[in-house]
């Protein structure tokens, strides 16, 4: 195993360090979703990549430890207990890569996204809106109800995590033309 240097894991500036955290959820496996508002976007990350619009998690990347996020935030610890949004029923998944049947809560996949969206948001060419919409994409497709209450909640709250390299889309429209 290879040693990972700070640098590595702020990718030259683009992840913002912070405290070691356990997290709610690991993915070992790559997960691709293809995002149409991205369609001519492209970039490449440790555990992000977007090409054409076509976004993949990286959960591969860093040998076996996969991709890790705490599903629908926020959340927090206490008397033992996690606390937070609810991230629905669990479900049956089928895996892309290795085909194993697998039972993830219905946000999963969408949490998944949104959270390495939000972590690269100051060098991936998207906007918050935009990372919001897919987010909101992914939880109508996965037939979860609370889907309007989530989206209403990252739209309203999403502010919080500052620090959006691309503010609206003409400015990601300069990036492309680069």
């Amino acid at each position: 195993m290879s040693a990972t240097t700070e640098n590595d894991l702020t990718e030259g500036g683009c992840l913002k360090p912070g405290a070691k955290k356990l997290w709610k959820f690991v993915h070992h496996e790559d997960f691709q979703y293809e995002a149409k508002i991205l369609k001519g976007r492209n970039c490449s990350f440790n555990f992000l990549e977007i090409v054409d619009g076509m976004i993949t998690v990286k959960g591969s990347y860093n040998e076996s430890r996969g991709y890790a996020w705490d599903g629908c935030t926020p959340k927090f610890n206490l008397l033992h207990i996690t606390w937070g949004n609810f991230d629905g029923k669990m479900i049956k998944h089928k895996e892309t890569v290795s085909g194993k049947t697998t039972y993830h809560p219905m946000t999963y996949y969408a949490s998944m996204v949104h959270d390495v969206l939000y972590q690269y948001k100051r060098c991936v060419p998207v906007t918050r809106k935009e990372a919001d919409l897919i987010f909101y994409q992914q939880l109508k497709e996965a037939k979860f109800m609370w889907a309007w209450f989530f989206y209403a909640g990252v739209r309203l709250f999403g502010w919080w995590f500052r620090g959006w390299k691309y503010k609206s889309p003409s400015q990601i429209e300069e990036f492309i033309k680069e």
